[in-house]
């Protein structure tokens, strides 16, 4: 059992390693229009189960705005199921809201959780590969590292914006900024 945990656990970091080479090789995006709601509405499904375990729900919130925008439908997806399996990970339980606004010339979504928190000193390089808050947690959740070096390579490769904001204890506000053209 511990030979087959370790090595699922390196499948993981291989597989996040690969996909972290390949996104700082600036890959080609393959741009379309995409329903940024819709397309968090069927992520929500894939975490359905989870979310029951864990007595959590997600709501998204949408505050009148466009949600549609030019991107690479399976690398945004990647980059909001990270989120979400952080926020299930580290929110405990409760709700995980998503809300949806236009600020300008960009759809602003951000992913909301009411958890634990982030300490100050870790805020600064939460994107860092390898980068870990709770080692302890990682280790027994199942996290490489990785996650949010990945999302904010995503982000970044759509001329977006990512942000997080979060106190001890109130929970963690990811916010992502994508032009809509």
């Amino acid at each position: 059992e511990i030979v087959n945990r370790n090595t699922n656990r390196l499948i993981y970091i291989v597989n996040d390693l690969l996909s972290l080479s390949r996104l700082e090789q600036n890959q080609e995006l393959h741009k379309e229009l995409i329903n940024i709601q819709i397309l968090l509405e069927r992520i929500q499904v894939i975490f359905a189960d989870r979310l029951k375990e864990n007595q959590m729900t997600i709501h998204i919130i949408n505050q009148n705005a466009s949600p549609e925008i030019f991107g690479d439908e399976y690398q945004l997806e990647q980059v909001f199921i990270n989120l979400i399996d952080n926020a299930i990970k580290y929110a405990g339980k409760g709700t995980i809201e998503i809300i949806l606004e236009n600020n300008a010339d960009y759809l602003i979504t951000k992913v909301i959780d009411h958890g634990d928190g982030i300490k100050a000193q870790h805020l600064k390089r939460i994107f860092e590969r390898f980068y870990v808050v709770d080692s302890s947690r990682s280790k027994r959740m199942g996290g490489t590292g990785l996650g949010l070096s990945i999302v904010k390579h995503i982000v970044y490769l759509h001329h977006g914006e990512i942000n997080v904001e979060s106190a001890e204890n109130e929970g963690t506000c990811f916010t992502i900024s994508l032009p809509v053209k």
